[in-house]
């Protein structure tokens, strides 16, 4: 198979920690491509570029919240000034709550969840894909958008928008573009480590490395998956809430308090 990812730009979003620095590596190193990343933190940036040792100049960054649509437009600018076109871009950048009923979450949180996780593929989709001329686009979607997972309703909502939305937009683009969505399961990044719910938790001991996701992610891209569903638990369940729609998700909530794990105290309190 042709690496038609070799010596073109990829633009990346959330390319300074966890999946997103692992996969800019990735494509850069194993399969030739070069990376525009997108993310918040230069001293992040800086260090990856560190790391691409002699391969440094096939990595470039840029600044900004992907939630803000004022950010994008600023970033098509600055490919045209640079004369880059990308054939790919890659929407990977996320935002995860703390486990928590609603109420305690409010709709704030659900509002900069949706900003960060869906609005971002939006803005990207609406000004960046006219501009690539038949250029594709890969949007990071979650196994939580195959299961609803009781304690995560702004981050649910927001990865089923996702997963709406790109499947239209799949189709929308059928037969002119590369469009693909991924279900990625539980992944041990940093939303994960910085976070004292999650932290050593029973959920991150299950969950596997942003370096093996990557590879998976990585390997999806260079094939042109369409759609893939990543990781042993995102498949297990993808398939229970397709075999039970409604006893499936209950049976994982009941999995989840019986296992008595503190990340998810905020979601079952214990009655007084």
């Amino acid at each position: 198979m042709k690496n038609w990812l070799k010596e073109k730009w990829i633009v990346l979003s959330g390319a300074s920690s966890g999946i997103g620095r692992s996969l800019a590596k990735i494509l850069i190193q194993k399969y030739g491509a070069k990376v525009y990343g997108i993310g918040r933190s230069e001293d992040k940036m800086l260090s990856l570029k560190a790391e691409l040792g002699d391969q440094a100049d096939n990595f470039a960054y840029s600044l900004f919240d992907v939630g803000e649509k004022e950010g994008w437009r600023a970033f098509l600018e600055t490919l045209q000034s640079e004369e880059i076109t990308p054939v790919l871009v890659i929407n990977n950048a996320g935002a995860f709550p703390s486990f928590g009923l609603l109420p305690d979450l409010g709709s704030e949180t659900v509002e900069k969840t949706v900003r960060t996780n869906f609005f971002s593929a939006v803005y990207s989709a609406e000004i960046l894909l006219p501009y690539m001329q038949g250029g594709g686009m890969v949007n990071i979607c979650s196994s939580s958008a195959l299961c609803p997972v009781v304690g995560t309703a702004a981050y649910s909502a927001s990865k089923s928008a996702v997963k709406g939305f790109t499947e239209a937009l799949a189709l929308e683009y059928r037969g002119r573009a590369y469009i693909g969505l991924l279900f990625p399961g539980a992944t041990n990044t940093e939303l994960f480590r910085n976070d004292e719910q999650t932290k050593d938790s029973v959920l991150q001991k299950f969950a596997i490395s942003p370096e093996k996701m990557a590879k998976k992610i990585a390997r999806c891209v260079y094939k042109k998956r369409r759609r893939a569903v990543l990781g042993a638990d995102a498949k297990a369940m993808g398939f229970l809430t397709w075999l039970m729609p409604v006893k499936g998700p209950a049976l994982i909530s009941w999995v989840m308090k019986k296992s008595g794990s503190k990340v998810f105290a905020n979601v079952f309190p214990k009655k007084p």
